[in-house]
Formats: structure tokens, sequence, C-alpha cells
């Protein structure tokens, strides 16, 4: 546009006006100061900074159909509503990301899906899970399975790291043979696959168990396996697979666990 030729110009829904005398109504001239209007509330608007320029000043702050005024919380991410079908804020409940990029939690908490997105980005965590699960003790390798009066287990899993507690109280051996091996089974998920990878497991308290003296019981988690071995360490022969009867027809135990999936 050439301001020095004198033109009546118009845009849609906004109205152009001079801030000092122009030659003609509705011309301008190249010293005026242009004025843009919102039509729907022309005082909200001031003149521009520049004169004899095509710089005008900042639009007033309006709302279109299917948007909603946004309140400020300083850093705070917005969401969209569906059912509203515009943005939305959380205000004093919006998480926020701060210019360094730290996302932080007012309020809420963070949500894996079910199924995990296993990522190998090493710093990157991909899942998080809470839950419980039913220790078992049986015989190694068979079917033969203890009777228990109590059974509670419970797990975190953060990653590709499990970390899982668990109490049994038994009440008979069943099919179990004395000099049989005895583990655990029942853990919520497989341990990893990679040769000679072993988790462990640690006991807080055991009673009625038939060890003997200065004898500790302990367990390890082979790879790709989902179970317990259960070991006794003995100061004069070392460690040891722990077999039925030394576990006993009532004895019980606390344990926790850690091993890598």
């Amino acid at each position: 546009m050439n301001i020095n030729n004198p033109t009546t110009f118009s845009t849609p829904d906004l109205t152009l006006g001079t801030a000092n005398s122009s030659g003609t109504a509705g011309a301008l001239r190249a010293d005026d100061t242009i004025l843009v209007y919102d039509t729907t509330n022309p005082a909200a608007v001031g003149a521009s900074a520049v004169v004899g320029s095509a710089a005008t000043s900042a639009r007033r702050d309006h709302v279109h159909a299917g948007v909603v005024a946004i309140t400020s919380t300083d850093e705070a991410i917005a969401r969209f509503n569906g059912t509203a079908g515009a943005l939305q804020n959380y205000s004093s409940n919006a998480p926020t990301i701060s210019g360094a990029g730290i996302i932080s939690l007012t309020s809420g908490a963070l949500k894996f899906p079910a199924t995990a997105i296993a990522s190998t980005d090493a710093n990157t965590l991909d899942d998080y899970e809470e839950g419980t699960w039913t220790p078992v003790l049986y015989q190694t390798g068979t079917s033969n399975d203890a009777t228990s009066s109590t059974a509670i287990g419970r797990y975190t899993r953060i990653g590709n790291m499990v970390f899982l507690q668990g109490f049994l109280v038994i009440t008979s051996l069943g099919s179990m043979s004395g000099t049989s091996s005895c583990s655990i089974k029942g853990l919520p998920f497989p341990s990893e696959a990679t040769t000679a990878n072993q988790g462990s497991c640690l006991f807080g308290a055991a009673n009625d168990l038939a060890i003997t003296a200065d004898s500790t019981i302990s367990g390890k988690i082979d790879a790709n396996t989902s179970h317990i071995q259960l070991q006794v360490w003995d100061e004069a022969q070392g460690v040891g697979v722990m077999t039925a009867n030394e576990w006993s027809a009532n004895g019980n135990g606390v344990f926790v666990v850690s091993y890598e999936v």
C-alpha cells in the first residue's frame, strides 16, 4: 500500500482511523498515526508506536468459538477438554515445566500403560507398577506344593527392577519330599534371561525351621525363572540348597527380594 497516495481501505471486523488530522476524511497521509480498532471494544486498542509505518499496536485479548480464556498459572501445562471443546487450565493443580525443563507435579500422579513400552535408553523410565503376589512353597522342579495358612506378597516394579516382600506360614508340607530342595514360586515377573543374571532374597525373620545352629536362610533367583531357590548358609559347610525338612511342616518366614526383569 502506498500511503503517500490518499486511499480509503478497510479490513474485515476492523475499523481504521487516524490519531491526527488528515486531509480528506477516510484518507491516510505519510505522517498519519494509524489506529486499528476492534469493533467490539474500540477503546481497548491504542495508537501504533511508529508514525508513518505499517506497525500497529497489539490486538486486544479476545475469545473465539471453541476457546476459553485460560487463567494464569506460571509455567503450568494447559490441557484440552474434549467435552467443552476448548483449552483448559489446571490452575493450582496444574503440572508445571520450568524454564530449565524440570517437570513438577503439584497434585495427581504419573501413570504408565498397563503394558510397558520398553525403551533401550538408559536414562528413560518406561515402567512403574505396584501389586500383590502369592508366595507358594514347593518342591523345586515339581508340582508338589506345601499348604499355607498365610501367603502374603506385595511388589513394586520400577523400570527393569522388581522389589517385593513376602510372608509365608506353612501348615503342611503335603507331598514334598523331606530331602528335596525347596523353592518359593509365584513371582510377579520372570527374571531377566541373561546368562548368570541372578537376584537375591533375604529373610528378616524365620521361626520353627529345622536348621542347625549358626545357620542362616537366604535365596537366589536364577536367570529366566519365576521362583526363589531357597538356600541355607552353614558356617562349617558353606551354602547349600534348603530341603523341605529344614523348612519343616510349620515353619514361617518374612523375606524381601530384588531382581532384574
